[in-house]
């Protein structure tokens, strides 16, 4: 392991940790489980800022669509391993005909059907996650010496 990869993983831990820690003490820690999917996007992110899953759009209308269709399942049918699997497989045939494919939010159908959320879990507590997160990624891209800055694009 080179010098180089050390720093990186060291600016990476600099960022996800102040990041996750801000997102569950402005939210409220209790929505840990509700949040995993921002576990997985911040791992996305601060890895690979410049990934195609990385951009703002993609990312915001992944997780946003993805817990919609947990939503609009969880009323229909219930919560089984059916609407599950059919909940992921649905978000995953969105994003690839949308062409913005962000897979951590594959997590938010499963996420929803789990825990049986309701209608205003889309604001409270993922779209205030995915705000602190995008955010806090902003500003980590711009204190890093010649780091890439983030967002590269927003589509």
């Amino acid at each position: 392991m080179n010098r180089t990869a050390v720093l990186d993983g060291v600016w990476i831990l600099l960022g996800i940790v102040p990041t996750l820690a801000l997102i569950l003490t402005l939210i409220d820690a209790a929505h840990g489980l509700a949040l995993t999917s921002i576990g997985s996007a911040a791992i996305l992110t601060f890895c690979y800022p410049q990934h195609e899953g990385a951009r703002p759009l993609p990312m915001l209308a992944a997780h946003l669509l993805g817990a919609v269709i947990g939503l609009v399942l969880l009323q229909s049918w219930g919560s089984d391993a059916w609407s599950m699997g059919a909940g992921v497989a649905l978000l995953a045939a969105a994003m690839k005909l949308g062409r913005f494919m962000h897979p951590p939010a594959g997590a938010n159908p499963l996420i929803v059907l789990n825990i049986k959320a309701g209608w205003l879990f889309l604001l409270d507590p993922l779209l205030y996650a995915l705000a602190i997160l995008m955010i806090c990624l902003f500003v980590w891209s711009r204190l890093k010496p010649g780091g890439p800055r983030w967002p590269e694009r927003l589509i």
